[in-house]
């Protein structure tokens, strides 16, 4: 399936002109100036993973995804049990280690395997976050194009 297709055809479905929204194709190594609001999708030739939305989709990626911080996303999370089997297969390498290095060993398999996956991210203004008295009010049009995307194109890790 075609994630720029499905991508434009649910920003449409929302009520967002595509023609107002910038798209490419990035992996962990190339986001870090992606400070705008928007949705992305972990692929790879094989599969879609995982779609997710941020305000600020740069720092969701490079701070939580890309970094392997199991704690702060349930992204990560789920990217962790995906690769579960892999972890275990390599037990020998890790079982022996304190729990603060046994965490970095592991959390640098799962960075491994982030950088090899492909990001499709579409950014527009449109989607970013309100300011109301001082208080960020997450955009409703952001969440409803992520669960479209969703709907569409079933993420082996996050479908509804």
């Amino acid at each position: 399936m075609d994630i720029s297709h499905v991508v434009e055809d649910c920003l449409n479905v929302v009520g967002i002109d595509p023609g107002e929204c910038g798209f490419g194709v990035y992996d962990c190594g190339n986001v870090s100036g992606i400070h705008e609001a928007g949705v992305y999708v972990f692929f790879d030739d094989d599969a879609v993973y995982y779609v997710g939305e941020a305000d600020d989709v740069a720092r969701r990626l490079i701070e939580e995804h890309c970094s392997a911080h199991i704690g702060g996303s349930e992204g990560v999370a789920r990217f962790l049990v995906n690769y579960l089997d892999e972890v275990c297969s390599r037990r020998s390498e890790w079982i022996e280690l304190n729990p603060v290095d046994r965490e970095e060993y592991i959390k640098g398999i799962l960075k491994g395997k982030m950088r090899e996956l492909r990001i499709y991210i579409a950014i527009c203004s449109g989607l970013k976050d309100e300011k109301k008295n001082g208080k960020r009010i997450k955009n409703k049009l952001r969440s409803r194009l992520e669960k479209c995307i969703r709907e569409k194109l079933k993420p082996a890790l996050n479908p509804l």
